[in-house]
């Protein structure tokens, strides 16, 4: 148990609602932060996905890390676009229900100048 808070301390959380405060910005922005730093772009809050964008070439999108996420519960595996996908394609197949995902995101004034 002890590493596991260690490893929190470096690393972060892995979902938001874990936070000791949960409406704090400073510990949100910081969790997002810590992650960022070892190359965890992706961090949940309940079943939403946030992902900060790295501004390098990331090795997280190959055919292994598809496998990984494929047919798997979505809180069995760290965060990632894949479980967001994978999760509501089985919803359409298996429910038959209509699935929705918003894609949202900001432009910095460096982007919007080029």
């Amino acid at each position: 148990m002890e590493s596991d808070l260690a490893q929190r301390d470096v690393i972060g959380v892995q979902d938001a609602v874990l936070l000791e405060d949960i409406h704090s910005e400073s510990i949100f922005i910081d969790n997002l932060e810590k992650r960022f730093k070892e190359n965890l772009i992706y961090t949940y809050i309940g079943p939403v996905l946030i992902s900060v964008n790295p501004y390098k070439e990331l090795s997280t999108y190959d055919a292994g890390t598809v496998e990984k996420y494929r047919n798997v519960n979505f809180y069995e595996v760290p965060p990632h676009v894949f479980a967001v996908s994978d999760t509501a394609l089985r919803a359409m197949r298996g429910e038959h229900a209509d699935q929705c995902i918003l894609i949202s995101g900001m432009l910095s004034p460096i982007h919007m100048l080029i």
